[in-house]
């Protein structure tokens, strides 16, 4: 049931957005921002790496954006690849959204795959909306002017994603 409602509202989304209308505004997000803004926050599970409280989606440094689900087979092997970014950049924004309502298979999930960073639901799709995300996995890198500077579709390695990171100011890059 989750995975329709997800796909409708892409199917939406990808509709309005090959006519020009997509807007970046919306309502109230999880948490206490507009994940529709620049202030965007969201509510992060307390649960293996993830800290738990309130996160904003994109801080003004450089920040990985992590678009995944439970049910999505290259996730699996992302989390590793994640873990080793995680490893590498200790300090950056990394934070992992998902649109599933089921908090139970989120937390089972970044317990089995060992997830050492933040980890949100929105299941409003409100973030997805915004940044144009259709795909799962989907991985965003920003700069520390909120300026998307790569994104990727798919499984992505390890050393890419840390290079990328870095050259958007992570690190001491």
């Amino acid at each position: 049931m989750q995975r329709r409602r997800f796909l409708a509202a892409v199917g939406t989304t990808v509709a309005v957005g090959s006519a020009g209308c997509v807007s970046d505004s919306g309502g109230a997000g999880a948490g206490g921002g507009d994940a529709g803004s620049d202030r965007a926050t969201l509510e992060t599970l307390a649960v293996a790496g993830s800290p738990g409280g309130e996160l904003p989606v994109l801080p003004a440094e450089p920040a990985l954006l992590d678009f995944w689900a439970t049910w999505c087979a290259p996730c699996k092997p992302q989390m590793r690849e994640l873990r080793a970014v995680r490893e590498a950049l200790p300090a950056v924004h990394m934070l992992s959204i998902t649109n599933e309502s089921d908090t139970a298979a989120v937390r089972d999930f970044w317990t089995a795959y060992e997830g050492t960073w933040a980890v949100a639901q929105d299941t409003e799709l409100r973030t997805n909306e915004r940044f144009g995300v259709t795909r799962m996995p989907t991985l965003l890198v920003f700069d520390a002017d909120g300026t998307e500077v790569w994104r990727h579709v798919g499984l992505a390695a390890a050393d890419t994603v840390e290079a990328k990171l870095r050259e958007a100011g992570a690190g001491g890059a």
